[in-house]
């Protein structure tokens, strides 16, 4: 079918070419099979094929009548056979630049008046980016301080360069001072780590976290008094937007780790991102950013506008280059009609990589004009369906020279980058050449070593990063004219190999471009037994070596035939056997961090299994339980789904989705990057490990650590056993290190055994059995004692195993769950004055950290969770609360204030109570319950009028 809509579309009118519907009765098929198949072919529907010859004839009859009526000049483009309306035919007039007798101009800019001078060096400010130039130069202006901007827009349109303008014209009138500091700063540069990102924004103070072995101040203390650029926001954790809207709500802010008082700034905040606002930035943030500056993409942009970009891009290469360059009309035609959806940052990308490749030609003809012929353009973009439409339609509307001496540029253009790259091409050339190869070669090896360095060295000139797919990111690293070559030859090949397996076309090309850049080096070196793979795989050696042919002939470079044995392996590989079913991992988080780790999980194993789902804080747990239903179901392969959540209510969610999908769903919670490395990696051994064996994996006896503790039926002390070659040296490690991370059970007894005579180490268990409740075994090497749990020492000094512990140990302590151990006089406050609410959630959090209760990450957390809802209760009491994952030690925090505070619009508080619990302190929140609700006991607590007073009244 994709070829009978070819053979008509080679045949149509390009003057009244094919609707869908005309193209669908012509088939016989639905209209909506005509759409998916044009767009699998790359085609543009009827309205986009006409433009190129409507541009053409209606410059043809411009030039000649340039005063002519846009009904006039309708009429006669229906006359030669076109059925356009007038609106149209206006629209297409107005993108064309004026005929030109003599060399092309650019378009004529109108003089930039005092004031849009620091704007003027962007093409379009006073046209299509009229309206957001108007914005920037209000949000800088508005009175005492300007207003915080957000610029959202795709990647390549302009962000960073309006930032930039926008910083020049508060300078330049006088609304920040000459020597105002701007600091520009990637968010995407430390996505993967968001406390460093957090830290490198806000600073911190020495000992905040292992490695901080200095205090650092970040980088809004450097900025100071003036700009703070954040690119790419969206990829700020939520934890740090939460802290940079306190920044912008308060002019104040915290190092990490640091308890004192807040550090006052005057910054101005300017964000850019990609994405859209409301699905990666929490609403208390956005609302903080009164002014929001949306940057259109190139392909809105007037074509006149479009023009004026190129040819600037191209008089910067002029001036690099000290030659004069003349650009083809047809390949200006081409840069102005292409897709480009890298935007503007792309267009100067692939102008670049033009230049290049025509400077390497000049080189080796002792030209010193360099031209730049349509054909390398169309070797660039040849992989697109639409440059080949653009072929049969006869070009464009653009039809002298571009003839350009380097000289155009003005002293406010864009600055130039490094001249490397083209001597790069002339020193590789002159190699090449002197080893004796001729010209001709010369020009195709140069090519293909230098693709990949020329797309790497131009990729960060462009605004910012757009996600790619894996075929898209390994085509930029293979030459253009190869890969298009290895797609055509799969393409052939699918016929005989039915199963073939879409990872194929990258492995070859990779592998195939690595051999062109070895013989292009003289290092190639044959690497395999050609021999024993044609005898073992006969028909993918033979249809390796029809696909090597090919490619040698296409590409014009000989490749050697021990490579066909290499290629025959990668057939046998990757089209053998469909791919088997998988466990899919799903990473559910609140904020972006869970597909952030998904992402970069993928990306590091080359895979794609798992999937990230956002919980936004707003977002009800209903909305988000909906959403990974819906996940489950479309991903699900048979083998079912392993959820990997952080915290919170998301822990539960497994067996509602299990009975809602009919989807078998096993959950592990606490997940980090490393987590969820491992659970790609073991689900990819499908024949290995079932959904629950990798479940249990991961859990590392989690979830026997929970029926342990339920199933202990006796009164014997606890004991743990640590286990090694000899029995000696790992009792003191392990004593010490529970003493400094689970202080309650400090008085846990260690016995030490050995593991040579495995007679003597069961007999001294049993012996210890009847003495004490042995928890785990902690070693070096699995002593596998029935019923009883190990953990390797390498894994109980790492985070998790720390947390295993923690829990493991928890029930041990026979008063850990009641009120009084939870109490300490350190942590009451009595008669306290705190000025609002604000401040006693940041001193009463401070206490808890200082007392090793919590982490510094805990006070955040609190702030989260007033976020969603008032935690005050009738009695005048309110319960703040954090996370229990940044719970180290539980305690209550009490504060008996002076004066009510007012806690929410409907509630005022006489007692703070903040707790920091972990799940195995119900039995305090019902004690701590009975209390608030007996009226005796209530006004006791509020007449105490000292520590002891109060904790009394809440023991006793």
């Amino acid at each position: 079918m994709q070829n009978d809509l070819k053979k008509l579309l080679q045949r149509e009118n390009p003057r009244k070419p094919y609707t869908d519907d005309q193209l669908a009765r012509l088939l016989g098929i639905r209209r909506e099979h005509v759409v998916e198949l044009r767009h699998q072919a790359g085609v543009p529907d009827s309205r986009e094929r006409i433009k190129p010859g409507l541009r053409r004839d209606c410059a043809a009859i411009l030039r000649e009548n340039p005063s002519i009526t846009d009904r006039a000049l309708t009429s006669c483009l229906n006359e030669l056979g076109y059925s356009v309306s007038r609106y149209l035919v206006k629209n297409i007039r107005q993108e064309l630049p004026r005929p030109q007798k003599e060399e092309v101009a650019p378009p004529a800019k109108a003089e930039p008046i005092d004031g849009e001078t620091d704007f003027s060096g962007i093409i379009g400010w006073d046209g299509a980016l009229k309206a957001q130039i108007t914005q920037a130069k209000a949000a800088i202006a508005y009175p005492p301080n300007g207003l915080h901007t957000l610029i959202i827009g795709p990647s390549g349109t302009g962000k960073t360069l309006l930032a930039e303008c926008m910083y020049r014209y508060a300078v330049h009138h006088g609304f920040l001072p000459a020597d105002a500091p701007y600091i520009s700063f990637n968010c995407a540069d430390y996505a993967d780590n968001p406390q460093l990102l957090v830290s490198q924004l806000f600073g911190y103070v020495k000992g905040a976290f292992s490695g901080a072995d200095k205090t650092k101040s970040g980088l809004v203390e450097a900025a100071n008094g003036g700009v703070l650029f954040l690119d790419e926001i969206h990829r700020l954790p939520s934890e740090g937007q939460e802290l940079l809207f306190f920044l912008l709500d308060k002019g104040s802010y915290r190092p990490l780790g640091d308890s004192g008082a807040p550090r006052f700034v005057n910054v101005r905040l300017i964000a850019a991102t990609t994405s859209m606002p409301e699905s990666s930035l929490l609403l208390t943030f956005r609302r903080r950013i009164p002014v929001v500056i949306s940057m259109p993409d190139l392909a809105s942009r007037p074509l006149k506008e479009r023009y004026a970009i190129v040819r600037n891009f191209f008089a910067q290469e002029a001036a690099k280059l000290k030659r004069p360059l003349v650009v083809s009309p047809q390949a200006i035609n081409i840069l102005l009609q292409y897709p480009c959806p890298g935007n503007v940052g792309q267009l100067h990308s692939d102008i670049q990589v033009c230049c290049a490749n025509s400077f390497l030609e000049s080189m080796s003809s002792n030209q010193n004009e360099i031209y730049l012929k349509p054909e390398l353009v169309e070797t660039l973009l040849h992989t697109n369906q639409q440059l080949r439409y653009y072929r049969q339609s006869g070009g464009g509307y653009f039809w002298k020279e571009l003839v350009l001496s380097g000289e155009e540029l003005t002293d406010d253009g864009a600055p130039l980058v490094e001249e490397s790259i083209y001597q790069m091409i002339q020193d590789h050339l002159n190699q090449l050449q002197e080893s004796g190869m001729d010209d001709e070669e010369s020009l195709r090896v140069v090519r293909a070593r230098l693709s990949q360095q020329l797309r790497l060295f131009y990729h960060e000139q462009q605004d910012s990063v757009q996600p790619k797919s894996r075929d898209n990111v390994l085509k930029d690293l293979v030459d253009p004219l190869l890969w298009d070559t290895v797609q055509r030859a799969v393409e052939k090949l699918k016929d005989r190999y039915s199963q073939m397996d879409d990872n194929l076309l990258g492995v070859l090309a990779i592998h195939l471009d690595s051999v062109v850049r070895s013989l292009a080096g003289e290092t190639y070196r044959p690497r395999v037994n050609v021999e024993g793979w044609r005898q073992k795989y006969p028909q993918e050696y033979i249809a390796a070596r029809e696909l090597l042919a090919f490619c040698s002939e296409r590409i014009g470079l000989k490749l050697p035939e021990e490579e066909a044995a290499v290629v025959a392996m990668y057939l046998h590989t990757f089209s053998s056997h469909p791919p088997g079913s998988r466990v899919r991992v799903i990473v559910l988080t609140h904020g972006e961090v869970g597909k952030a780790m998904a992402e970069t999980a993928n990306k590091m194993l080359r895979d794609d299994n798992a999937v990230g789902i956002t919980m936004d804080l707003e977002e009800s747990s209903e909305q988000a339980l909906e959403r990974t239903v819906q996940t489950v179901q479309a991903i699900d392969e048979g083998k079912g789904c392993l959820l990997l959540v952080d915290m919170g209510s998301l822990a539960s969610f497994a067996p509602e989705v299990e009975l809602r999908t009919g989807v078998r769903v096993r959950c592990v919670a606490r997940v980090d990057t490393l987590m969820v490395l491992d659970a790609i990696r073991r689900a990819d051994l499908s024949e290995e490990y079932t959904l629950d064996e990798l479940a249990d994996a991961l859990e590392k006896g989690r979830m026997r650590m929970g029926l342990l503790q339920n199933s202990r039926r006796t009164n014997r002390p606890p004991a743990i056993l640590t286990v090694c070659a000899t029995g000696e040296g790992n009792a003191r490690r392990v004593h010490s290190f529970i003493e400094a991370t689970i202080p309650e059970c400090s008085n846990i007894h260690i016995e030490e055994i050995g593991l040579l005579d495995r007679q003597s180490m069961l007999s001294r268990v049993e012996q210890i059995a009847k003495e004490y409740e042995v928890l785990v075994v902690i070693g070096t090497m699995n002593p596998n004692l029935p019923g009883i749990p190990f953990l390797a020492m390498n894994y109980v000094f790492s985070s998790h195993g720390t947390m295993t512990l923690n829990n493991l140990l928890a029930g041990c302590s026979q008063h850990q769950n009641t009120l009084s151990h939870l109490l300490h006089p350190g942590l009451i406050l009595c008669n306290v004055d705190f000025a609002d609410k604000n401040e006693a959630l940041d001193k009463m959090s401070e206490l808890l950290v200082n007392e090793g209760c919590v982490t510094s990450d805990f006070q955040l957390s609190v702030y989260k969770r007033e976020n969603m809802g008032a935690t005050c209760l009738p009695q005048g009491v309110a319960i703040p609360h954090g996370d229990t994952a940044f719970v180290t030690k539980p305690a209550i925090c009490v504060a008996k204030t002076s004066r009510s505070i007012e806690w929410s619009e409907d509630c005022v508080a006489d007692f703070v109570f903040m707790f920091a619990l972990d799940e195995n302190c119900m039995e305090s929140i019902q004690d701590f319950y009975k209390i608030i609700v007996d009226e005796k006991r209530l006004n006791c607590l509020k007449q105490a009028d000292s520590t002891e007073e109060i904790l009394n009244a809440l023991t006793k």
